[in-house]
């Protein structure tokens, strides 16, 4: 019986594709959605035909709840002011996706966006969060080998946020007719990006409705079967294909990479130094002593953090001593401190079995009764064993690599030798996934770039300048801007060159929806990603309207760079 599961054509078929181009359903889409967007251009008085569609993308960034709620208002004014059917991408990182996902649930979302924008305010402010539907995902995601901390993160956090549990599959979201733009989401390959350069192309990894993969390798796998084992391109083991929250958690997971979170823990202490500080940065500089006095191997660093911490408190300047503790012979910020750190996780891993055993019989121990029962103990023991071994190891976004002993000259050996991949935040990167939209197959002329980040309200579109620069890839010049204008930037740059695709930048807070820079930071302090409470009614109408803002004011210079990228 087995040997006959083993032969059979489904368990055997190859689904792994190798090569730059798109595949054959998303061109097929790409043409039926061509149909709409000329229709849309022509009621726009833009002449066009089959032969003149000009190929334009919206990108939202990520930025959590904020930018979940942001891209709903951005999406629901464009199809009020008739332009939501010129695009032909919509590609979106981080929160960015959590709204994606709600709208493709609806296979005709964007004819009717202001009844799915309601739906949307509506579940957000009044639907309950079920602990017991969080018991239960968390429990039956705990026995899958492949098992992550994303798999917590969606089924707690994520699912707080989004306030619906989707259960449904990304390649099921058929979509015939084209009603709405094609969705790309975006994700990056956590060991590429911390083992490479920070702009090489394998980094970035998409998901569509009919593959997930590599672009820069030019490596997919049809989506419903991503997560399946493969064995040199064919299905060796069947497994059920991921469901949105997951997705959601996937491309949301912006804590899954600690080298991340060790250069944002530095940035924080340095910017506390520099700003005032806290007692709360003498609490974490004195932890940190604690933990690693006795057997660090990076003495020198942890002296001159000590040393940093007693000038500061002391009144003495303390730029001397930050300019050693960030110098290395190799010239590379944050090394020595990022040691200190990775001496701490590598003393985890050594004493991970006693710690996890020691966190489970404490936690056990007191929820004994109350949330285990005794004849379950056994069972939740386990359970509660998996997450603490997921969390000293700091594990996200596992799954098994398709490309596996599938040779070919254009895959790297260590993309087909590892038996699994790890898939985080894209936001790490960029949180902006102009990658994904730059492919040349795609083609794309027009890209509005709807920004919802927190901080730099110019660093996405820098870091899309310097990934082109890298990788030989047409892109407009991105000139400087002081730091008055990213104090206060206005609601629309746009960006052009010569045999480039055209930018247009939208900064979601700015001078024109807010008003002056005392204005933009007051209202940013609201709607911090770091804040983990749910958005109320009123909050949620302010995001929308700074983001139905930016697309009603500038309507018209749209229209005017969507009739500059025709076609001769």
């Amino acid at each position: 019986m087995d040997n006959q599961k083993e032969k059979s054509p489904t368990s055997r078929r190859k689904t792994v594709r190798v090569s730059k181009s798109l595949c054959e359903k998303e061109v097929a889409s790409v043409q039926q959605r061509q149909a709409t967007v000329i229709k849309c251009l022509q009621k726009l008085s833009i002449p066009c035909d089959a032969t003149r569609v000009p190929t334009i993308a919206v990108l939202g960034s990520g930025g959590g709840n904020r930018a979940m709620v942001s891209l709903m208002g951005t999406l629901s004014e464009m199809k009020t002011q008739n332009l939501l059917d010129s695009i032909l991408y919509l590609c979106g990182v981080s929160g960015s996706t959590w709204c994606m996902s709600a709208l493709y649930k609806d296979k005709e979302w964007s004819s009717q966006v202001e009844e799915t924008e309601k739906k949307m305010v509506k579940t957000l402010t009044s639907e309950k969060v079920s602990f017991l539907k969080i018991l239960g995902r968390i429990t039956e995601a705990a026995w899958d080998e492949n098992c992550s901390l994303t798999d917590f993160w969606a089924g707690t956090l994520v699912y707080s946020f989004v306030k619906k549990e989707d259960k449904l599959h990304l390649s099921s979201n058929t979509d015939e007719t084209m009603v709405n733009p094609y969705p790309i989401y975006a994700v990056v390959d956590k060991w590429r990006l911390n083992n490479k350069d920070q702009y090489d192309k394998g980094i970035w990894f998409e998901f569509t409705r009919h593959e997930a993969g590599y672009p820069g390798y030019g490596a997919f796998v049809d989506t419903s079967v991503f997560g399946s084992r493969l064995m040199a391109g064919e299905i060796t083991e069947s497994k059920k294909e991921m469901d949105m929250l997951y997705l959601q958690g996937l491309c949301g997971s912006a804590i899954g990479n600690m080298r991340h979170n060790i250069k944002f823990m530095i940035d924080w202490i340095i910017h506390s130094i520099f700003r005032g500080g806290t007692v709360e940065l003498e609490n974490r500089i004195m932890s940190f002593e604690k933990g690693v006095h006795c057997d660090c191997k990076h003495c020198t660093a942890v002296f001159l953090l000590l040393e940093l911490h007693e000038a500061f408190h002391s009144g003495k300047d303390c730029k001397s001593i930050l300019h050693s503790l960030m110098a290395t012979q190799e010239g590379e910020g944050y090394k020595l401190m990022s040691d200190i750190f990775e001496t701490w996780e590598e003393k985890i891993d050594e004493e991970q079995n006693i710690l996890v055993s020691e966190i489970t019989d404490f936690v056990c121990g007191t929820i004994q009764g109350k949330y285990i029962k005794k004849d379950n103990d056994v069972e939740g023991r386990k359970l509660l064993r998996k997450m603490c071994t997921l969390y000293t190891k700091w594990i996200w976004g596992t799954k098994f690599n398709f490309m596996r002993e599938l040779l070919h000259p254009e895959l790297p050996d260590e993309l087909i030798q590892d038996e699994t991949i790890h898939l985080i935040d894209a936001g790490l990167s960029n949180n902006c996934a102009y990658p994904l939209v730059l492919r040349a197959e795609r083609n794309v002329k027009l890209i509005l770039s709807f920004d919802f980040s927190e901080g730099d309200p110019f660093l996405t579109v820098r870091q899309a300048a310097e990934y082109s620069k890298k990788n030989n890839i047409s892109f407009p010049f991105i000139p400087e801007v002081s730091e008055e204008e990213k104090a206060c930037p206005s609601d629309c740059y746009i960006y052009r060159g010569k045999n480039t695709p055209t930018v247009m930048h939208f900064p979601l807070f700015n001078k024109v929806n807010c008003g002056d820079a005392e204005k933009i930071k007051k209202t940013w302090k609201i709607y911090t990603t770091a804040r983990l409470q749910n958005y109320t009614k009123k909050e949620i109408e302010v995001l929308l309207a700074a983001s139905k803002s930016n697309v009603r004011n500038n309507r018209d210079k749209i229209i005017t760079e969507i009739k500059k990228q025709l076609p001769l």
